[in-house]
């Protein structure tokens, strides 16, 4: 379902977030670092998402997301930042992630963080280590890793405020768009509508295309033995995009708006949704999920389905993965 498989990108999103350490503690701060990726990402980019680090750190559930979404592969990449003289809890302030390529490959994300950094302190720690670095648009490009596997991480300082990451061919991307090298976001108009629909509503929000969300929550629809009057990949041809966002208080908090072609498909999507949600055609499903599905509110309103969510952060768990076929008697 889109629901379950935006929550578990954006799970991941929150989880990218924590082990780069990108935290600020004190203040609240402006999104305009959102306008500056929509003018450096490439135009093939299929999902962005912002999250306000201030808010997520304050979050009196902090400890609990940190201790269910971190993974020692970014614990070891928070580790690699420390080693370049960045404090996790106290350098970047907000960061915005984006995705281009096959819409599964969940790890070929790439992003623009702001903060507090020092340039030339890495610089010398890269120098001194003799660790990889290569240039590229007159940028230095630090590399996490061997610096020769294409899905090796690579970080440039744009400013002492803002910094660019992601694997080679992706950075490489980001700093062409900035140089008016090739076509960036800003050359798509609903791109640009839906990110500033979104801009100041909530700490987490993003936007994901219509392909890229038709393939993640096929799984969810399909999974758990659930019987469908409607084959899922038809219902969800018509999407064109997700727009979501999250709030963290007592627990988390999601409202998606699923875009459709027309009125006709979002009410045909609305009712299939209805129809997954029901506690019958989840029976296979664990009795975990089901309960946290009797809270979902799908509506349909105009040519959008809404959907609201509200439950407790071990609900996370639930959302991290399909549902499991029953078992075969």
């Amino acid at each position: 379902m889109v629901l379950k498989s935006t929550l578990t990108r954006a799970g991941r999103t929150t989880t990218l977030v924590i082990a780069a350490g990108f935290f600020f503690p004190a203040l609240l701060y402006s999104q305009t670092i959102v306008r500056e990726a929509v003018s450096s990402f490439p135009d093939d980019t299929h999902q962005l998402a912002y999250t306000d680090l201030a808010e997520l750190l304050a979050s009196s559930n902090y400890l609990k997301i940190r201790q269910r979404l971190l993974t020692p592969q970014l614990r070891s990449f928070q580790e690699f930042l420390t080693s370049m003289g960045m404090d996790p809890e106290k350098d970047v302030e907000a960061v915005v992630f984006g995705w281009r390529g096959s819409p599964a490959d969940t790890g070929n994300f790439f992003g623009l963080a702001e903060g507090r950094f020092q340039p030339e302190r890495a610089r010398q720690y890269f120098a001194r280590a003799q660790l990889p670095t290569r240039q590229y648009a007159g940028q230095d490009l630090y590399a996490f890793g061997s610096g020769q596997d294409p899905v090796d991480l690579f970080f440039t300082f744009l400013s002492p405020s803002l910094a660019a990451f992601g694997r080679l061919s992706d950075l490489r991307a980001v700093l062409d768009g900035r140089a008016g090298q090739r076509l960036t976001l800003e050359s798509n108009p609903s791109m640009v509508n839906w990110e500033a629909e979104l801009e100041g509503t909530a700490p987490q929000w993003g936007v994901l295309t219509g392909k890229g969300a038709a393939n993640m929550a096929a799984p969810w629809l399909t999974g758990g033995g659930s019987k469908l009057p409607v084959d899922p990949s038809v219902a969800l041809a018509p999407v064109m995009a997700v727009l979501y966002r999250m709030e963290w208080s007592s627990g988390f908090s999601t409202h998606l708006s699923i875009i459709c072609q027309n009125a006709e498909s979002a009410t045909a999507l609305e009712k299939l949704l209805a129809l997954w949600r029901d506690p019958q055609q989840a029976a296979g499903g664990s009795g975990d999920t089901v309960s946290l599905l009797a809270g979902l509110d799908v509506q349909a309103n105009g040519s959008r389905v809404e959907l609201s969510l509200t439950g407790p952060i071990e609900a996370l768990d639930i959302m991290s993965r399909p549902p499991a076929a029953p078992a075969t008697q």
